[in-house]
């Protein structure tokens, strides 16, 4: 019976853990030959990522969030390290083999960390800012998988983001500062809670719900639909052409764009340039490949 019982949890155990997430290092610019910190760093962070239960959502194997985090080291005093962070996310499409990418994100960060140091996450108490980054961008890779299978399903997992960033800012460094960088933890917050922005997270659905998951059964109708989406991308921009899920679709999304015009009538790659030039007039060049023949 208590094997039984054991069995089950055990079960139970994987089926919660949400995130399939690899994590690499860099030390290039990094001084020295004993560099053993940097490994147990790798696999500190990475058991931190794909073994806590970050949600009450039971998640099959096959269905786990893909996702890295990649630490470019480039200098370090003693325990304290300055890196910078690269995270990726990504989502699978619907009866395809295809994956979406969801999050590109870059941040340069500071951090204390030394050899053996467990990660512990306790959200009511967070003063440890390795832990408050690897936890608030756990839960922002959440809720955007969520928003982009249920309309604003990740808000529970946004709200857990912003509980971060409440305790972490004005103590645990330039990551939190309110105002200091539109693209910092602060700044993501603030775009996430901006009523003004919340048809780019409502684009997040509609997007794959009704376009990419779609394109495998209805290709021409998917892709007209999406098309009639990127109306609903201006008010975002008007409100605030500075904001980090505005540069993050971007970064993402285009060359996905360009993927998914590249058989349309010339006609409807002509409105898309025009609908995406005028929302991000800077990726101009990037965005004539929208008009290229294949």
């Amino acid at each position: 019976m208590l094997t039984l019982l054991v069995i089950e949890l055990s079960m139970s155990f994987a089926r919660a853990q949400e995130l399939n997430a690899r994590v690499q290092i860099n030390t290039d610019q990094i001084s020295g030959t004993d560099k053993a910190v940097y490994e147990t760093f790798r696999t500190a962070v990475t058991e931190f990522l794909n073994t806590r239960l970050w949600t009450q959502v039971a998640f099959s194997r096959n269905e786990k969030i893909d996702c890295s985090f990649v630490f470019i080291f480039q200098k370090r005093e003693d325990a304290h390290h300055t890196a910078e962070m690269q995270i990726t996310s990504r989502r699978p499409v619907f009866n395809a083999s295809y994956m979406s990418p969801m999050l590109n994100v870059r941040q340069v960060v500071e951090f204390d960390y030394q050899e053996g140091k467990r990660l512990d996450y306790n959200p009511n108490s967070i003063d440890d800012n390795l832990v408050a980054l690897l936890a608030f961008w756990s839960y922002v890779i959440l809720g955007m998988d969520f928003d982009s299978f249920a309309s604003l399903g990740g808000e529970p997992f946004f709200q857990e983001a912003q509980n971060i960033v409440s305790q972490a800012q004005g103590m645990l460094g330039d990551s939190w500062r309110a105002r200091d960088d539109d693209r910092n933890c602060w700044g993501w917050m603030n775009a996430i809670n901006d009523e003004g922005q919340k048809c780019l997270r409502l684009f997040n659905y509609q997007y794959h719900r009704q376009g990419l998951d779609r394109m495998s059964e209805q290709m021409e109708e998917a892709r007209k639909t999406v098309t009639g989406l990127f109306a609903s991308l201006k008010p975002a921009r008007d409100d605030n052409p500075r904001s980090p899920l505005l540069g993050n679709l971007a970064d993402t999304k285009i060359d996905e764009w360009i993927q998914l015009y590249s058989k349309a009538p010339d006609s409807e790659k002509q409105v898309v340039f025009d609908q995406l030039n005028d929302i991000w007039p800077g990726q101009g060049n990037r965005l004539q490949a929208i008009k290229e023949r294949p």
